[in-house]
């Protein structure tokens, strides 16, 4: 059982923890890492992990671009950490970014997103050949993540629209712009945070979810950093709270908790979406007390879970999962 991850936008990622940081200083770096990243293997990374832990969790299989010299690093990069992917080669070069994690304060990691390369039309229809390829073979789709140079904001919706052709669950994690225009193409999921919502909403925070869930989208997700995430599912509506743990680094908590989502709905069909839900918020807290992007050593992913508390809002059911 495969799952396509998009990795439409792969980077190479730099992980600097400083004491503090200070504008205009040098800083001396207490700790540095390189890693393959990206929000998609961001969500390949736990899947990955979730393997070992969770029987009959889905293999993730990237999908996307890498060019250049750094992409040639992202590769040998992710083979270490044995990440499957399905690559189209590009002219330009695989970006690369940063994240800076103070020791003093680590829930204020600055993140320095490059913007990525160029896609060239033939590059994007090499792509959507392998798309098409692979999706045939997929239990999943998960679109998650910025959009390379040149690539429409409605790309996602057109990898979601042949995803539902193919009977392929589908989950969208995005933003802005791409948010709006490939909600429109209806994938089973959307999962957003709180500051995107508002940012995308014109109207209320709650008026845009309805309507999504009014045309058709199944579940719509609302995370809010360590605030309850807010889970309009088919089984109604629920509040649930994470278990506590110590911040390492927030970066890649909502990818941590799309891996979680979506490997419990098909690892386990026939479980309740609170069951989903709470695995899903362990996988992000997990995440959290982790200095890179992935679960943290150490910590048991069953009783992150117990310790998550769920209050229903509504328990009125709207569609079958």
């Amino acid at each position: 059982m495969n799952i396509i991850i998009a990795s439409l936008n792969t980077a190479i990622e730099r992980l600097l923890l400083v004491d503090k940081q200070q504008p205009g200083e040098v800083h001396r770096l207490l700790d540095d890492k390189t890693l393959a990243g990206g929000k998609g293997v961001n969500v390949a990374r736990v899947m990955g992990q979730l393997r070992t832990v969770l029987p009959g969790a889905p293999t993730p299989r990237l999908l996307g671009f890498l060019g250049g010299a750094t992409g040639r690093l992202c590769r040998e990069l992710l083979a270490e950490e044995a990440l499957e992917g399905c690559w189209c080669d590009i002219a330009g070069s695989t970006r690369i970014c940063e994240v800076v994690t103070e020791v003093q304060a680590p829930e204020r990691a600055s993140v320095y997103n490059a913007v990525g390369p160029a896609i060239t039309p033939d590059e994007h229809q090499a792509l959507h050949r392998l798309l098409v390829q692979e999706l045939p073979h997929a239990s999943a789709l998960v679109c998650t993540g910025s959009l390379a140079k040149n690539l429409q904001p409605d790309e996602y919706g057109r990898w979601i629209t042949l995803a539902r052709a193919a009977g392929v669950l589908s989950l969208l994690d995005t933003h802005g712009t791409a948010l709006l225009q490939s909600a429109g193409s209806l994938p089973d999921i959307i999962k957003i945070n709180r500051d995107e919502l508002r940012q995308a909403s014109a109207a209320s925070s709650s008026a845009l979810p309805q309507a999504w869930l009014d045309q058709g989208v199944r579940c719509v997700i609302i995370t809010d950093g360590q605030r309850p995430t807010l889970a309009l599912t088919p089984d109604g509506d629920y509040e649930v709270s994470s278990s506590q743990v110590t911040t390492v680094s927030p970066v890649g908590s909502g990818d941590a908790y799309c891996a979680g989502l979506v490997a419990s709905l098909l690892a386990r069909p026939q479980a309740r979406w609170t069951e989903h839900l709470t695995l899903a918020a362990a996988c992000g807290a997990a995440n959290a007390a982790s200095p890179t992007a992935g679960l943290a050593a150490g910590l048991n992913l069953t009783e992150l879970q117990q310790h998550c508390t769920v209050r229903a809002v509504s328990t009125s059911p709207r569609s079958p999962a």
